[in-house]
C-alpha cells in the first residue's frame, strides 16, 4: 500500500508532467497527425511496460484494464485532435473540468450519494467553460467542443479505475489500458503505421518518447496506484494542477496568447475547483 501523502505527491508530479505535455503535443502536430501520434505514443508506452508484466498477467486485470482503456482512448483521441483547433492553454483548462465531472459521474457509476454543493461547483465550472467557448473563434470552438469530450472521458476513466482496481495489480491494469489505446488508434487509422518514418524528425521523436514513457506508461501507472490508495474524487482534485501548469507552460515558454475572455472563464473554473478541493479536504 502507498502512504496517502506519497499518493498526493505522486498526483502533483503527474499533474506537472501532464500539464507540460499540452504545448509539446501542440507543436508536434505541425509535423504529424493526431491519431498517428497517439499510435506511436501508446505503442512506446505498451512496449515499456511489457517486460514488467509477463509473469503477472491475470484475467481480471486484463479484462478490466482493457475496459478502462476505452474511455482513456476516447480522452486522448479527442484531446489530441482538439489541440489542432485550439490553444494548449484552452485545452488544459477545459480538460481540467474532469475534476468537476468526476463527482457527478460517481453518482451514476459508483452510486455515491448526491452532494448538491458539488453539483453547484460543477455548474460554476461549466459557466466558465461556456464563457471561454463562446468567446472563441470558430476554429477554436471546434477544438473546445472536442476537448469537452476529453473531460468526460478522463472522469469516467478515473471512476472506473477506482471501481475495478481495488484489489488488482496497477501495472497489469495499466499495461492493458495502453494496449487498448494503441489497438483502437490503429483501427481508426491503419495507415499510421506507414508513417513511422516521421520519427526521424528529432522533435517528433522526443515528443513521442516523452509522452509515451513519462506521460503515459509511468504517469498512468502512478495515477492508478494513487487512485487505489485514495479515491477517484480526491485524485481528480489534486490533478487539477494540470490545467494551471498547461497555462503557465504555454504562456511563459511557448508564448501562446491569452485573451481576456479565456482568463475570466479560466478563473471561474479554477475558483470552482479550489472550493471543491477545500471542501473535500475538510471531510477527509
Amino acid at each position: 500500500m502507498m502512504d496517502r501523502k506519497v499518493a498526493y505527491g505522486s498526483l502533483i508530479f503527474i499533474a506537472v508532467v501532464w500539464g507540460s505535455t499540452f504545448p509539446v503535443v501542440k507543436l508536434s502536430l505541425n509535423f504529424i497527425d493526431p491519431i498517428s501520434f497517439n499510435v506511436f505514443r501508446f505503442a512506446v508506452a505498451t512496449l515499456v511496460l511489457l517486460p514488467f508484466i509477463f509473469r503477472k498477467i491475470n484475467k481480471r486485470d486484463a479484462l478490466y484494464g482493457s475496459l478502462v482503456g476505452i474511455p482513456l482512448f476516447a480522452g486522448f483521441a479527442t484531446q489530441t485532435i482538439g489541440l489542432e483547433y485550439t490553444s494548449p492553454s484552452m485545452s488544459g483548462l477545459i480538460t481540467g473540468m474532469y475534476v468537476i465531472l468526476t463527482p457527478i459521474l460517481s453518482i451514476l457509476v459508483l452510486r455515491t450519494r448526491v452532494d448538491m454543493i458539488k453539483i453547484y461547483l460543477a455548474v460554476g465550472a461549466f459557466a466558465g467553460m461556456a464563457l471561454m467557448t463562446v468567446s472563441s473563434t470558430s476554429g477554436e470552438a471546434l477544438g473546445n467542443v472536442l476537448t469537452i469530450g476529453t473531460a468526460f472521458s478522463y472522469a469516467l476513466q478515473l471512476i472506473l479505475t477506482e471501481r475495478y482496481l481495488q484489489q488488482g495489480n496497477p501495472l497489469v491494469f495499466t499495461f492493458f489500458q495502453m494496449l487498448v489505446v494503441t489497438v483502437l488508434s490503429l483501427l481508426i487509422s491503419p495507415g499510421s503505421i506507414m508513417k513511422v518514418g516521421i520519427l526521424s524528425n528529432s522533435y517528433v521523436l522526443f515528443s513521442v518518447l516523452f509522452n509515451g514513457i513519462l506521460g503515459s506508461s509511468f504517469a498512468i501507472w502512478l495515477m492508478s496506484v494513487s487512485v487505489q490508495n485514495t479515491n477517484a474524487y480526491v485524485s481528480a482534485m489534486i490533478l487539477v494542477m494540470e490545467s494551471v501548469v498547461a497555462v503557465l507552460v504555454s504562456t511563459f515558454f511557448f508564448h501562446f496568447p491569452l485573451t481576456n475572455q479565456m482568463i475570466i472563464g479560466g478563473t471561474i473554473i479554477v475558483i470552482s475547483m479550489v472550493l471543491a478541493v477545500n471542501r473535500e479536504n475538510k471531510r477527509i
